[in-house]
């Protein structure tokens, strides 16, 4: 009954489960699909719901499935809301507000009364399957409100979460969803995907994408696209010198007009992106760039590995801090800064030694 799953290159844990809950009739309402970003997650609870929804075997096509019982929900649908404050604001969440337009039903911010569409007799008279991709940037209002359509739900109705920050998600919404598990692709698989792609770049910069995204095409597809091989040759020496104690201030530069360019490719890609959520996505970039640093350290030496672990520290440090209201840049000096230094602190001071 899964056939069709061969559109999802590896993830055979994840197929088998999916296959199991279609093949014994029970298929749970509820699901999260979580793993890492851009490794096939949408794909898969698209080619989902065509089996829920059409009732078929999937064949091996690898067209989007479209259908009026399909209801794929993300933040950047505000800009067709009704609500006008709701649609001229770029959103960086998924608020309680579009949830209630597009699936749950309610009173909106703007005083109207939403028919909930999860309850409603499906279009074709069969299934009805909502998709909220990038789930994790549902805001707690919005969870919380999602919770009674979770808690008894209608019949010939399917949810699925897809995330790649399932430790976002509350407990309550976890505890009712049954979790599948997508993992990166290992090399054969990765080889698999590349046959039918057609890259036009320098192989040596496919090779770099593909080591960098450690397993993720979508990785893959953002590293080209965005010409982060360009970057990380431009700030090699930087890279390598981490704990040196040594100031790179071209690199600060770099990066700064690496996240400038990767913004504007966004936004000229969907007008309807956010551009802190394009900033903070380039940022997350830069942080992954370098942490490719920190696992060719670890190994068996011990001072390489205690400076990775050290490295790390600083890494996930500054990476907290990308969602509060510190700029970009205020965190890519700090970035430049603690990498040469290996210190802890406030981004926008000179911090205080790691030791």
């Amino acid at each position: 009954i899964m056939g069709g799953m061969t559109v999802i290159i590896g993830q055979e844990s994840a197929k088998k489960t999916i296959g199991n809950a279609l093949g014994h009739g029970r298929t749970h309402h509820a699901w999260i699909f979580q793993g890492p970003s851009g490794v096939g997650k949408c794909t898969a609870a698209i080619e989902f719901a065509r089996c829920l929804i059409a009732g078929e075997t999937f064949g091996t096509s690898a067209d989007a499935f479209q259908h009026y019982d399909l209801h794929i929900i993300r933040k950047e649908d505000a800009a067709w809301s009704k609500n006008a404050s709701l649609a001229k604001r770029k959103q960086t969440n998924i608020p309680v507000d579009l949830l209630r337009e597009r699936m749950i039903g309610g009173r909106t911010g703007d005083d109207r009364t939403h028919d909930a569409i999860a309850f409603k007799t499906s279009v074709a008279g069969g299934n009805k399957v909502f998709i909220i991709d990038e789930a994790e940037l549902l805001d707690e209002t919005a969870q919380n409100a999602l919770l009674k359509t979770l808690e008894e739900p209608p019949v010939g109705t399917f949810v699925i979460l897809v995330t790649s920050r399932d430790d976002l998600l509350l407990p309550t919404i976890q505890s009712r969803c049954q979790s599948v598990n997508f993992s990166p692709l290992n090399l054969n698989e990765m080889n698999r995907w590349l046959e039918s792609k057609n890259f036009d770049v320098l192989k040596t910069d496919l090779d770099w994408s593909i080591d960098f995204s450690s397993g993720s095409p979508g990785d893959v597809c953002l590293s080209i696209e965005t010409n982060l091989p360009d970057l990380a040759n431009s700030i090699r020496d930087f890279i390598r010198s981490v704990g040196s104690s040594v100031a790179f201030p071209a690199a600060t530069i770099a990066m700064n007009d690496y996240v400038e360019s990767f913004v504007k490719i966004q936004l000229k890609k969907n007008s309807l992106c956010s551009k802190e959520a394009a900033n903070r996505l380039a940022f997350s970039v830069v942080l992954q760039l370098l942490g490719m640093e920190i696992r060719a350290l670890l190994g068996d030496d011990r001072e390489r590995s205690s400076l990775a672990i050290r490295a790390a520290a600083v890494l996930a440090d500054i990476e907290g801090q990308v969602r509060t209201n510190i700029s970009i840049k205020v965190l890519i000096e700090s970035l430049s800064m603690r990498w040469s230094h290996l210190c802890r602190g406030n981004a926008t001071l000179m911090p205080a030694s790691f030791e």
